[in-house]
């Protein structure tokens, strides 16, 4: 008697899971139809404009936070990074910060040899240490 009710409600449970549930038959055509479009422009490059460097024989101190802005900027030939808009809207301090930064930030020359990094007008990801934005 107890491996027949096993047995009755291990068909049920296969039986049940395998019907299509009624919001796949409906929507079904509809999600086909809809796509999602992405407008925010893809990143060519990421440039830690304010990464300090370890010295080689000293422990790194623990990780600190790292902030991303996404920006419009013009690459010079020379490396000079000049900034023309930003994707999202920055507050003013942190617009000078990233500014001061690219006054001395150079893109290598191996880089800009090698055809990795191209000048002229594109979008890129600037990355900055908090800790270090003075308000």
């Amino acid at each position: 008697m107890k491996v027949l009710l096993f047995s009755f409600f291990t068909l049920l449970c296969i039986l049940f899971s395998c019907q299509p549930s009624p919001k796949a038959q409906d929507g079904g055509e509809e999600d086909a139809q809809e796509e999602f479009v992405d407008t925010t422009p893809k990143a060519t490059a990421i440039f830690w404009i304010d990464k300090h460097k370890e010295m080689p024989g000293q422990p790194s101190k623990r990780p600190g936070a790292v902030r991303t802005v996404k920006a419009k900027v013009n690459i010079h030939l020379a490396g000079r990074i000049e900034v023309l808009s930003y994707v999202k809207p920055q507050k003013g301090y942190i617009k000078s910060y990233i500014n001061r930064r690219l006054e001395t930030f150079r893109v290598r020359k191996v880089l800009m040899d090698s055809a990795y990094i191209k000048p002229g007008v594109q979008y890129v990801q600037l990355r900055y240490t908090p800790e270090k934005v003075e308000h």
